[in-house]
């Protein structure tokens, strides 16, 4: 655990940084990628206690491919983020299309991450049935980062949407946030309601 430790000290560090290392995009990715690790982790106990169950396995391996995927969003937000200061340092005609377009990748990335933090929520769900007890507060508290995560990356993404002139990106790039929000809104309610009755069967059986 020792390097593992050390890289989200030196993450953590980055995003405490004034510099362009680090934001709310690469916090909220960090965030989102935690959540699949443990709906991969709630899986695993369920799937060692039950090895028939194939689709407990489809599900570590959903959650193992987002973790990994949002593991590399850290870092595409922070180099987005790099070209749009880049861009807007410019003083020449070139400044305004280099702004638009640095602008237009940055929000690709808060979108992604929006709709890879929906699809965590989605695995929690389906995934509950099965989670061991003694995992249930594990499987909560992804629900709980993935939600977080969705709206962090729906504050970002807005952001870099006022201003933008990309009129056609703007309005699809919005309709696909409202949608990814409303989705995951009801993705949590569904989980939030559904986690008492399972907790109700929580015991001292070890993981």
């Amino acid at each position: 655990m020792g390097n593992g430790r050390e890289t989200v000290r030196g993450l953590l560090e980055a995003i405490a940084s004034p510099g362009p290392e680090g934001g709310g995009g690469a916090a909220a990715a960090l965030t989102a990628a935690t959540a699949a690790a443990l709906v991969a982790m709630v899986g695993g106990v369920a799937a060692r206690h039950a090895p028939s169950e194939a689709g407990l396995g489809e599900i570590v391996a959903d959650a193992e491919a987002l973790r990994r995927r949002l593991v590399v969003l850290i870092e595409r937000d922070v180099q987005a983020f790099r070209r749009v200061l880049e861009a807007a340092r410019r003083r020449d005609e070139t400044r305004g299309p280099a702004l638009r377009d640095a602008l237009v990748e940055a929000t690709e990335v808060p979108l992604e991450l929006a709709a890879a933090s929906a699809r965590i929520l989605e695995r929690c769900l389906v995934l509950l049935p099965a989670a061991r007890p003694s995992t249930l507060a594990d499987l909560g508290v992804a629900g709980a980062l993935a939600a977080a995560a969705l709206e962090g990356a729906a504050l970002t993404a807005r952001a870099n949407l006022e201003g933008l002139d990309a009129p056609a990106f703007v309005a699809d790039a919005r309709r696909r946030l409202d949608q990814l929000v409303r989705d995951g809104a009801a993705l949590r309610a569904r989980l939030t309601q559904a986690l008492p009755g399972r907790a109700r069967d929580v015991d001292s059986t070890p993981r």
